[in-house]
């Protein structure tokens, strides 16, 4: 309880403080006819203003003390310090959760990220007139739909298998991601890999993964059940990175 006392006296000390800086900073600058060039004015009132509440907060932890029994002068300013360091604490661990929890593109040493994928099909199931339209691919997350550049003329062939590249870029940051890879008219293929909320730059493929579900496009009754064509490898590169 002291602690909550301690906080509410100097959050006030603090409001009183900024006011009254922000006041003062307006003043001298009238007096001094200064020029309000860019918000300049504005700067100098928020400046003076944290200056005034860092000088409230001080203050009203001292007007707190002296609220204190004989004697407990000490412990009460010493309980009101503790929980304004843990309200600071607490405010700067929730800001650290945001920033990491918000989706946003990836940063790698200021650098943004590609998320590089292959998707690998049997070539004999691979129509002799597909191309680059053929495949739509999406990287869903929570709240974002980036799409994927099908690098067509990049396509090559392992033994039986066709290799296609695909880029994303930038990643995002994200929890999960949802890869969709919609096959003309024929069927949507979604794929969910194991993948970190920031993956690392320097890891090399992933394993080759299997789709997670195959459906038919909206409003489409496949006369047979649909099998899979595809399969799906990633990793993740920072631009300029060049192997």
């Amino acid at each position: 309880m002291r602690s909550l006392m301690g906080i509410l006296w100097a959050l006030g000390g603090s409001v009183v403080g900024f006011i009254l800086g922000a006041i003062i900073a307006l003043a001298i600058a009238k007096a001094t006819n200064a020029s309000n060039r860019e918000g300049a004015h504005g700067f100098y009132m928020v400046g003076l203003g944290l200056i005034g509440a860092i000088i409230g907060l001080v203050i009203g932890l001292v007007l707190y003390a002296r609220t204190a029994p004989s004697g407990q002068g000490v412990a009460f300013i010493g309980s009101g310090t503790m929980g304004v360091l843990g309200l600071v604490a607490a405010i700067g661990v929730s800001l650290w959760a945001f920033m990491q929890l918000r989706e946003a593109p990836l940063e790698y040493g200021g650098s943004l990220a590609n998320l590089e994928m292959e998707l690998r099909i049997l070539t004999t199931a691979l129509p002799t007139d597909a191309n680059a339209s053929w495949l739509d691919i999406e990287v869903q997350t929570a709240k974002t739909r980036p799409v994927g550049t099908v690098l067509w003329s990049s396509r090559r062939t392992e033994g039986a298998y066709t290799i296609i590249p695909v880029v994303q870029g930038p990643l995002y940051r994200a929890g999960s991601r949802f890869i969709v890879v919609r096959i003309a008219d024929r069927q949507d293929e979604m794929f969910m890999p194991p993948m970190k909320r920031t993956p690392d730059p320097k890891a090399d493929w992933s394993e080759w993964y299997a789709p997670r579900s195959v459906e038919p496009p909206y409003g489409v009754t496949p006369p047979a059940p649909l099998t899979a064509l595809f399969q799906l490898r990633y990793r993740v590169r920072a631009y300029g990175d060049v192997e």
